[in-house]
């Protein structure tokens, strides 16, 4: 959670299910699976859209710079949120 607020990621998303401005963390990783885990690190990375509604991540230029080490930490720290269904 500490990379997540260094990197400026709270600013948009939250750990909780209150209405942020971003899917919440909790929400992603019941979304996706560690076998997205790559492909998250790049919309980490790189921003973009189309990976959640109409939601767009910003482009690196607008938001604090993740290099492909902090992405991957971050993207593990999320996935690990997610309460497997039985």
């Amino acid at each position: 959670m500490q990379l997540a607020e260094e990197k400026q990621c709270m600013a948009c998303h939250t750990t909780s299910e209150e209405l942020p401005r971003a899917p919440g963390f909790p929400s992603i990783a019941q979304k996706y699976t560690k076998s997205d885990a790559d492909r998250l690190v790049q919309v980490v990375m790189k921003g973009g859209e189309a990976h959640w509604g109409s939601a767009k991540m910003p482009e690196m230029d607008a938001r604090a710079e993740v290099s492909e080490e902090e992405a991957r930490k971050l993207v593990n720290w999320i996935l690990d949120m997610r309460e497997e269904k039985m």
